[in-house]
Parts: structure tokens; sequence; C-alpha cells
């Protein structure tokens, strides 16, 4: 919006830079006959004859132009009842903080979210992440289309309130002068600025128009409301447009006539509005500028006012939740404290209840903008299960819409209202999570699904013991058994007689190894990870490295047993295993299973765990550039990679198994589709090892997409992983003598490059690395 204030005789003046553009001319194909060579040089020294000198002159009659000092206008031309605009004014920003202080008050009702900690990192978050919308920028169309609309916008906004400092400062301190600074040239590039971006927010708008009513991708259907959807893209567009015509007119009544057209042409667009209008009566012109200026000032607040009460407040709720964001790792769970404490008090165990959720959930609800890039990316929701995390999201605001009003009127909402969970959110939904962050990575305005998710399980577990049976067995086993497997025949001691079998001795941790190697549940007490947890252990000594391990000493570390939402085992095991890790000396773990890796690094130092860990795809790296270990044996497959979630998008690491692979000689790497950050969970995350799924199992979508990539052998890093790939490949290859790739680990892959007596793996082949069951 560009506010106009008439002060004395003084005509109003915007202008616009005159025609300056030169083109590039693109070099003709090089190929063809002499002739054809010729032509394309003619015809560029042509258009150079014609282009150049008129850029010149151009570029002169600007720079003149923009030499004068006396260029302005008046703020409220043609205006007479300036104050009337203040007081429309005065009620958007009434409705606005009044909706605002509202929605602050639903917010307070959650628990606290530290936001203090950590501020540098928050900042960047803020610039990048959320004024910087760099996130945005992943769907190629809409990030174009979002620039166009937030550029404008903002531009837009600093040119009002540039304007308005221009024009109120010298009246503020008794100033005698008409304008502070947009005068002369800075005024001029100063209308060129507001112009060309009007213009741009334009294209934008209709970008957006084109993205949702005549070709929407599938993902703008999944919750559309049309009715708020097209009155905030409509009343942007006709603000945007409105401008350039009360500009114009401006021009054509004002500025042009008084002989200033040259400052006209600094405003390209309302230039040529006013050469349209140009044959119109001066008095018409004055009778459709005051209209159409007051019809501009009206739908500018109007618009304003929509972004306290739609979710265009995203706008401006976006880049505060980029520095709100937790700065840790994106699948990092906080503990929830003193539990017995908790149970004492009488508190709520999870989140069943508005008031159990933290602030910062209830402000990412708000923040949503139903987008459905999250949904889009969700495995689960891909394979066909009952979960969209952007439905989620919206099913907590419906709530939290409901049930605010009420708290805040000392009501119960258990009273009048279905339940949180079980009702406005289905317990099938919370299960089918595999907690593998992708839809936290693809949102862009930085709203995070899985701390409320596990939250909602927390409830479900440990206040109402409404979980799934098979979960319930793997949770069970937990508690009796120290590990998750039930049935398993074979003992945390198992894979080391194996080895010792063959003449391999296996040192015991007792303090004096710089390295404890966390064999973890599923490479100890799964048969086919036991070779992985071998070859590990192989490379290990090969490359001399300092380790051992706890045998029978180890137990599960309880990962498990938090993603499924029993916090309270988590918490008993994890403390348990941190002081015994703290009394035998341990400073250094390395471990195979991400799973395993994010919680020592990231979720036991609040368990007074505090070591340097590292995951065997990082440290075999090490070894590789360090000369440690020297690959031999080549190989001709064929391999591509799968990220697993929790080391990749949980904890940045996609390099490190990749270098990994390409220090095997011969071996050639392709990427699926869905790779690294964007890669697909194998759907073994959250629990869901451990449970039924409904729909498509989504470990046989991956394994499809790992065999279109036509490589013989797909290589991961993640015994979960492996054991998905184990199930899934046989699902689409059911032939198993057609199949045409096989899954291993990469550690098992580099022991057979390292051992000169390995067999090779050649493409098209799958033999077996030795000692693959």
């Amino acid at each position: 919006m560009r506010l106009h204030r008439a002060r004395g005789d003084q005509p109003a003046r915007t202008v616009s830079k005159p025609a300056t553009g030169t083109r590039d001319m693109k070099h003709g194909s090089m190929t063809g006959n002499g002739g054809e060579r010729r032509k394309g040089t003619r015809l560029r020294g042509s258009w150079g004859g014609i282009v150049v000198p008129v850029a010149v002159l151009a570029a002169i009659s600007a720079i003149e132009t923009a030499r004068t000092t006396d260029a302005s206008r008046e703020v409220f031309f043609n205006i007479k009842t300036p104050w009337l605009m203040y007081f429309i004014f005065a009620i958007s920003m009434a409705v606005i903080f009044g909706a605002l202080l509202q929605r602050v008050r639903v917010w307070r009702l959650g628990k606290p979210h530290r936001v203090n900690q950590r501020l540098s990192a928050r900042i960047t978050n803020l610039l990048t992440l959320g004024a910087g919308t760099s996130r945005v920028k992943n769907d190629r169309y809409a990030g174009v289309m979002h620039g166009f609309i937030y550029s404008s916008f903002l531009v837009l906004t600093i040119v009002t309130i540039l304007l308005a400092l221009d024009d109120y400062l010298p009246l503020i301190f008794g100033s005698d002068r008409e304008h502070l600074f947009l005068t002369g040239g800075t005024y001029l590039v100063y209308s060129l600025v507001g112009d060309v971006f009007g213009v741009i927010g334009l294209i934008g708008i209709g970008m957006a128009v084109y993205r949702r009513y005549i070709s929407p991708p599938a993902k703008l259907n999944w919750d559309r409301r049309g009715t708020e959807d097209a009155i905030i893209v409509g009343l942007l567009g006709v603000v945007l447009f409105s401008g350039i015509v009360v500009e114009g007119l401006r021009l054509a009544a004002d500025e042009i006539p008084a002989g200033n057209e040259s400052w006209s042409k600094w405003s390209p667009a309302g230039y040529v509005v006013a050469k349209l209008v140009g044959s119109v009566s001066p008095d018409t012109l004055l009778d459709f500028h005051v209209g159409w200026w007051w019809f501009h000032v009206v739908g500018a607040f109007t618009l304003l006012t929509l972004m306290a009460l739609t979710k265009f407040r995203h706008i401006a709720l976006a880049p505060v939740n980029a520095f709100f964001k937790r700065p840790t790792t994106p699948l990092y769970l906080e503990p929830m404290g003193d539990i017995e404490k908790l149970i004492e008090e009488g508190a709520g165990l999870g989140a069943g209840r508005l008031q159990d959720f933290t602030w910062k959930t209830l402000f990412d609800a708000d923040t949503c903008v139903r987008c459905g890039r999250c949904t889009e990316v969700c495995p689960a929701y891909t394979a066909g299960q009952p979960l969209s995390p952007m439905a989620l999201i919206q099913d907590i605001k419906t709530y939290m819409n409901h049930a605010g009003p009420l708290i805040l009127k000392g009501k119960n909402p258990e009273e009048e209202l279905e339940p949180l969970v079980g009702g406005y959110i289905k317990d099938e939904t919370l299960w089918a999570c595999r907690t593998c962050g992708a839809c936290m990575q693809e949102c862009p305005v930085l709203v995070e699904h899985v701390p409320p998710i596990v939250e909602m399980r927390r409830y479900l577990v440990m206040e109402q013991a409404r979980v799934p049976a098979t979960a319930q067995a793997a949770l069970q086993n937990l508690e009796q058994r120290g590990h998750p497997w039930r049935g398993t025949q074979l003992t945390r001691e198992t894979w080391i007689e194996q080895l010792r079998a063959q003449g391999i001795d296996v040192p015991i941790y007792d303090g004096s190894q710089e390295y404890l190697y966390w064999v973890g549940c599923s490479g100890a007490l799964v048969e086919r990870n036991i070779p992985i947890t071998q070859a590990v252990v192989k490379l290990l000594l090969e490359a001399g490295v300092s380790f051992g391990v706890l045998g029978q000493a180890e137990t599960c570390n309880g990962e498990p047993a938090r993603r499924l939402g029993n916090e309270f085992l988590f918490a008993t095991m994890a403390q348990a295993n941190a002081d015994a890790l703290n009394e035998m000396g341990v400073k250094r773990v390395i471990t195979s299973c991400p799973h395993c890796f994010n919680t020592f690094r990231n979720e036991y130092p609040d368990f007074g765990g505090k070591w340097e860990v590292t995951h065997h795809a990082d440290f075999l790296q090490f070894l590789l550039a360090k000369g440690d270990l020297k690959p031999k044996e080549g190989t001709g497959a064929t391999i591509t990679v799968h990220d697993s979630c929790y080391l990749g998008r949980g904890n940045g690491i996609y390099d490190t198994p990749r270098q990994v692979i390409e220090a095997i000689p011969g071996a050639k790497l392709v990427e699926m589709p869905r790779s690294r950050e964007r890669g697909l969970c194998c759907g073994a995350g959250g629990g869901n090892m451990w449970q039924e799924e409904s729909g498509t199992r989504v470990n046989h979508l991956r394994a499809a997409e790992a065999a279109n990539t036509g490589a013989n052998i797909v290589a991961t890093a993640c015994p979960f992983c492996i054991q998905m790939f184990e199930d899934g490949i046989p699902a689409v290859q059911p032939d198993e003598e057609k199949r045409t790739i096989r899954a291993f680990d990469i550690a098992e892959l580099l022991e057979v490059a390292v051992r000169p007596t390995a067999r090779p793996l050649r493409d098209g082949d799958v033999e077996v690395p030795p000692g693959v069951v």
C-alpha cells in the first residue's frame, strides 16, 4: 500500500525508468555450413548495432533524469480526508492485536519450552530457514512463486514504511523540510523498486492461481479450504493491482500534465496505466484516483487483518517459528523429568490434553499452512497407512480451537468434547509414525511433528495402556530380558563364539581399551545381522584398533521403549547403562546401529552419558583415510545406498557410507530417486519393527525402488534397514532364481574387499560374502 499526503501545491511525482534493457545474444550453433555461421554473425552484428546504442542512450537519459534534485511527490495527493485512513488502520490493528492476544493466551496453556539457549543457532535458523525461506525452495515451482510473493510483500512493506518516515520525521522533529530523503535520484530509484516489486508480486499471484486452481498437485487437495485460500490469494492480487492503478492515475492526473513525464517513467507499471488512461479528462482521472485509492487502502488493511485470522499469519509466524525450532538434532526427544514425582503429583504422563503439549507444539499448529509437503514425503502415507502428518497437526489445531476457549473460561474440555487421543486423533494414526523425520525435514515453516506424536504415544502407553499387541510384547521383552526380540535362540556371545571357532579372539572391554564397540540387540541377537557385527570386528582388528565389547554384560540401551512411548522404561534403562559405562571408564563408543548411535550421542547426555560416539560408517572411512584399511579385492558390483533415517536426517551422515563404497575397487555407485536428505524410510523406525502394518508395507516400496535402479546390491549401514530389505526384496522379487538384488551392510562389503581371500562380487551377480546367512 502506498500513502499519499498532499502538502501545498507541490505536484505529486512518481517516476519510472525508461526502457534500458539489453538482450544477450546467444551464440548460434557451430554445426552446419559456413554460410549459416556467417548468417548468425551478421544477425548478431545487426542486433548489436541496434541494441548497444539504444542501451547507451537510455542509460545516459536515466542517469541525467536521476540527477534531478526536485523529484518528489505528495503523500496524500488528491485525498481530502486522510484522517479516515488512520481510523481504518486503528480498527485493523485492534483486530490484529486482539486476535494475537487470544492466540497467545491459548499458546500459554502449553507446558514450558525453552528458547533462550543456543541463541546463535536460533538466530541462524531465523535468518536462513525463517526469513530466508530456504526450505520453500525444495519445491522449485512453489519456491519461485513464494519468492515472488514474499519478496514483493516484504519490499512493499519497507517502501510504505520509508514513505511514512520520509513524511513524518520532519514533522516530529520540527523541521520545515517537506521531505527527509525521498527526493531527486533517491526518490526515483525508490519509485522504480516499489513498482517493480509490485509487478513481481502479481506474477507470483498468477503462479499461485495456476498452481491452486488450474493445475494443482495432489497435495493441495488433501485439505482444501476454498473460501479461505481464494480470499487470501485474491485479495493479495487485488491490493497489488490496485496499487499500480492508483499510481498510474496519479501520474496521468498530475505528474505528466505538470511536465515531469521523465520522472513518471521510473514507475514503469504505473506509467503504462497512465498512458492507457491519458485521453480521459483530468476531473474524471481525479475522481477515479480517489475511488481507487480508498479501495486500495481498505483492501490493504483488510489483508493485514487477515494475517491474524487465517493461515496467512504464517508470513509472520514462520520466521518466529524458525527461531523457536529446537537447535538440536531433529530426532532428539526430550526427557519427561522425574516420572515418579509426576505420578505422585497426579500429573498426566504424555499428552492426552491440550495442556500436556508444549506451547511450541501449539504454536506449530497455528503456523502450519496445510501445504501437504510433510504428508507427501511421509512413508506411512505413501504406503496407504493411516497417517498424514499435515492432518495430524491440523487435528491438534482443531482441538486447540475447541478446547482452548473452554479452558480459558474455566471449563473442562473432557466434559464437552471427545478426547484428543482416540477421538480427534486416532490411535492407529500415532502408531503408524516411523519417527523418521521426513516430515520435519520437508516442512517450510519448521513445524516439528515427531515430538507431539511421541508425547501422545506416551499417554497411550503409560496412562491408557492402549498398545498394539506386538509392540507390547517387545516392551515386555525389554523389561524382562533386556532386548526386544521375542523367541531368539541366540545369546549376546553367540557371534563371539563363532569367531572364536574361526580362531579369532574378540577382546572384552575392561577399561584399558580406547573404544567400546557397542554391538546392540540387533547386531547380537538377529541371525542376519551377526555377519555385520563380525565384519566390523574383523575390520577393527585388521586396522589395529584398541577396542573391546561387553558381551553378555551388554543390554538394550532402551531406544525402542522411548520411541514406542514407554518413557519410564527407557529412562530406567538409560540411567542404568550410563552409570555402568561411566563406572567402566568408557570414553569413546563405536556402534553399528544408527538408533543406538543417535540415542547414545544425543539423548544419553541427559542421563549423564557423555562420550564420544562414532557410527561404524564414519569410523571405517576414518580408517580408510588413515590407510589402516586397504581394500585389495576389486568388484564390478553396481551398488545403491539406502540412507538410514537416524544416521542421515537425524545426524547428517550421508557421505561416509558412500565413501566406504567408493573405496572398494571397481564398485559402481548409483542413487535411488529418493536419497540423502529426501531418502525414503525403510519402515522399521518408531518401533514399527515390532508392529504389524496396514496397507502396503513400507519396506516393499523401498525394496522396489532399490531394485529399479538396476543395482545388484543395496548397501546400508543399519541393522534395522538390513532386516527390512531382507523381507522386502523377496516380496518384490519372489522368484529367487531371478532375483537381481541383495542387501548388505557397508562393513560386509568392505571386509570382502580388504581380505585377500574374499570372493569378488560381479555386476549381475548376487554372490554372498563369506559368513553371510
